[in-house]
């Protein structure tokens, strides 16, 4: 049984709101085999509005195990930013006014984590019914301004080593609309602070992306 990642693969909200995998993303995301996928070359995008930026730890990628024989095993670990000029160069992103594009990455020592973990739960015969899938999330923000009414939409994609390009996760999902599903009494103003306020806040992504 082949593990790849399944068509619930998800780009989570600031405050674990989840959006819904584009029809037409699902069969690139298909060819992506979890047992195999160069961890080197993961990348994961989030759009944003420019006055939204993530936080340092504020991305992550888990990555989950389901043995034949039940149970659940996962490694969540931090993205960092990818900041080299010349592969934000390359992004095959198209400029949008008043948006920010952020790209991110597994650091070396995360790689390294996380191909030992899928070695021990999908290599040899006795893993080959196990099957797996990884899970992005995005739940630290803050903002350079005062929140207004309208949405906050957020973008996200993805790219392995399967798919060569970058695979569109969920397009303008509302922020906003998430928390409301998980909590009404959530006030936003306060779960995305201004940055200012914020001591490890770092100003960061790229103008670009829709």
């Amino acid at each position: 049984m082949r593990p790849v990642l399944p068509a619930t693969l998800l780009l989570c909200g600031l405050l674990a709101g989840c959006g819904h995998v584009p029809l037409a993303s699902l069969p690139k995301l298909a060819k992506v085999d979890i047992r195999t996928t160069d961890l080197a070359e993961l990348r994961a995008g989030i759009s944003l509005p420019a006055d939204i930026r993530t936080l340092p730890g504020g991305v992550t990628m888990t990555l989950i195990a389901l043995p034949k024989d039940g149970g659940r095993h996962e490694r969540k670990v931090v993205l960092e930013e990818v900041r080299e000029a010349a592969e934000l160069a390359k992004l095959p992103a198209v400029a949008s006014p008043g948006r920010r594009f952020t790209l991110f990455r597994l650091s070396r020592a995360d790689t390294a984590r996380l191909g030992a973990f899928r070695e021990e739960m999908f290599a040899g015969p006795q893993n080959s019914g196990n099957r797996g899938s990884l899970a992005l999330g995005a739940d630290k923000a803050c903002r350079l301004g005062e929140l207004s009414g309208k949405p906050i939409a957020m973008s996200g994609y993805l790219r392995t080593s399967e798919t060569q390009d970058y695979v569109l996760l969920m397009r303008d999902f509302d922020l906003r609309d998430a928390v409301r599903e998980i909590d009404p009494k959530v006030d936003l103003a306060t779960a995305i602070p201004p940055c200012d306020t914020v001591a490890e806040a770092k100003l960061s992504g790229s103008p670009a992306a829709p």
